[in-house]
């Protein structure tokens, strides 16, 4: 569904948190097809990355408690082996 002309584009936009943030720029002939073009190159870009081994890093975020009403009571459960 990607026109050749214009010529597709690939431009690296932004820093984000934990990521390097790029824009994808085509050109489809109707707007009908945009989302199955935008599922098909999302699906081809994740096939080609796994098959490159590249994985994408999610970030982590921890929660530190400091302290709790007394009303509220943390049970701990040993975790399984």
């Amino acid at each position: 569904n990607v026109l050749k002309e214009p010529e597709p584009s690939a431009r690296f936009v932004a820093f984000g948190d934990s990521s390097l943030n790029f824009e994808l720029r085509i050109f489809i002939p109707e707007p009908d097809l945009f989302l199955e073009t935008r599922h098909d190159l999302l699906m081809e870009i994740d096939r080609r990355f796994r098959e490159a081994k590249i994985e994408i890093a999610f970030p982590h975020q921890d929660i530190h408690i400091r302290s709790l009403p007394e009303e509220i009571a943390i049970v701990s459960k040993p975790l399984p082996n």
